[in-house]
């Protein structure tokens, strides 16, 4: 950066910004106008100055106190001067702007002499920068903005499935991300990755039990969180099992793994929706079950957990969309028990849910089994996503209960500003009867094991024809 203080006619020259001058000299008189170029095709800009009073052009070919390298008269006084390779022979030479006829004067050579070139300009109060801007570049179109979201099903922890977290913990506490890990790449991936913690979680790893009333060991939000996961749904049908305390110790060992949640709170300042920063992108995020297996929360404390009514999702939703969210999931507890086919419950309730313009995805849960993935208008619901993990296994009355779904939505931003889950990718899971590993099928056929890769090819068949039971657009399985 080089600066001329006019008044006295000292040069301060630094080659990098805000350093101190490396080169500092007087050149010229009070008055004169600086401008640079490389006069001497060194590779270096020099120094030239315009008299406006005479017209005369002073130039230094060197950074120091002395007289001019080269001068001559150019132009008239009040000229602007800038400098430039205005023919393409790799020197610089000087031009002159000249305000009061609107006209731009080229000499391509450093002497005394007539303009070789002029042109007019139309805007003549603008002052003239030389040089190579190279062709006009067109900006790349703006992309639209977009995120993915990743969601499983039912986390059920059945003591057989808590009893393979003690052995892979070699007796000593609870391990269970070894069932958790062969998800790990397909969670991760995900800008958003929503689990549902259908089981209420011990704070201490005290009172741990399993059906009918369930409490799971702390270090299953560990895995969870683990393996990629940033949040869960919490509203389902046992969410107090163990009472209101033990929904708020789920949410505090949620909390200390990491995780967000939604369907419940702690207090009614919790009670509200959640919302996620993704990509640039608000998302708010709802949670609501059927019921409670007759249980009844206490009077005044309502808010502990969401219980599917209409109106109040569709207020959720919509002071959701007042903080600013821009795609809205909602995640539903709902539907009949091993019935591979949505209830009538379940399809009205979708429709006039996704009518709504505050809704934009519904993730369902609780059936156990896979149940059908269908597009209404331009969104989408997935029914049932079956088992994330569990002890269940497939029997004449409970077919595919040891299958589920993780599923991969793609949401683009439209033109009109609106988000739109353009597409659904449904990987097939598989939860191992020995050691409860949740596997995705299509990466574990075709192993050594013939017995597990029969389960899997059988596994694969089923969910595949369940998911896509309506063939909706934009769906594939994985």
């Amino acid at each position: 950066m080089a600066t001329y203080q006019k008044v006295s006619g000292l040069v301060h020259i630094s080659n990098e910004l805000g350093a101190e001058p490396e080169f500092e000299y007087y050149f010229g008189i009070p008055g004169d106008k600086p401008f640079v170029g490389d006069f001497d095709e060194d590779g270096v800009d020099e120094l030239g100055l315009h008299r406006e009073s005479s017209g005369f052009v002073y130039m230094r070919f060197t950074h120091d106190i002395g007289f001019a390298d080269a001068e001559f008269f150019y132009g008239i006084p009040e000229d602007r001067l800038v400098a430039g390779d205005w023919n393409g022979d790799g020197t610089d030479t000087v031009a002159v702007m000249r305000p009061g006829d609107g006209t731009f004067y080229i000499r391509n050579e450093n002497s005394l002499g007539f303009a070789d070139e002029q042109f007019t300009v139309a805007a003549p109060d603008y002052i003239p920068v030389a040089g190579t801007f190279g062709q006009p570049q067109t900006p790349p179109e703006p992309q639209p903005r977009m995120f993915t979201v990743v969601a499983t099903g039912d986390i059920l922890i059945h003591s057989a499935v808590w009893e393979s977290a003690v052995s892979y913990a070699g007796g000593n506490g609870y391990d269970f991300l070894p069932m958790f890990e062969p998800l790990r790449s397909r969670v991760e991936s995900a800008d958003l990755a929503i689990c549902h913690m259908e089981v209420p979680l011990s704070k201490d790893n005290r009172g741990i039990s399993s059906y009918p009333s369930f409490r799971a060991p702390r270090e299953v939000a560990d895995a969870v969180a683990d393996v990629g996961f940033d949040t869960c749904s919490t509203a389902s049908n046992h969410t107090i099992d163990k009472g209101v305390q033990g929904a708020v110790d789920t949410l505090g060992v949620l909390d200390s793994a990491g995780l967000s949640h939604a369907g419940s709170a702690r207090g009614p300042e919790e009670d509200r929706p959640t919302l996620y920063e993704v990509n640039g992108v608000t998302i708010g995020h709802i949670s609501y079950t059927y019921g409670l297996n007759g249980l009844r929360v206490p009077g005044g404390k309502e808010y502990t957990v969401n219980v599917i009514d209409e109106a109040e999702i569709l207020a959720d939703a919509a002071f959701a969309r007042e903080q600013g969210a821009e795609f809205i999931i909602l995640s539903m507890h709902w539907g009949n028990e091993y019935q591979a086919v949505e209830s009538g419950f379940q399809r009205s309730l979708a429709e006039a849910l996704l009518a709504d313009v505050n809704v934009d995805l519904i993730l369902g849960h609780h059936a156990h089994v896979v149940q059908p993935i269908d597009r209404i208008g331009d969104e989408y619901v997935i029914f049932g996503m079956g088992n994330l993990i569990s002890n269940q296994r497939t029997s004449s009355t409970r077919v595919g209960v040891d299958d589920g779904l993780l599923v991969e939505i793609s949401v683009v931003e439209t033109d009109s500003g609106r988000f739109v889950a353009g597409s659904v990718v449904a990987t097939p899971l598989y939860v191992q009867a020995d050691g409860h590993r949740i596997l995705p099928v299509s990466d574990f056929l075709g192993g050594a094991d013939a017995n597990l890769d029969a389960a899997l090819q059988t596994s694969f068949a089923r969910s595949s024809e369940r998911a896509l039971r309506y063939s909706p657009d934009g769906v594939t399985i994985d």
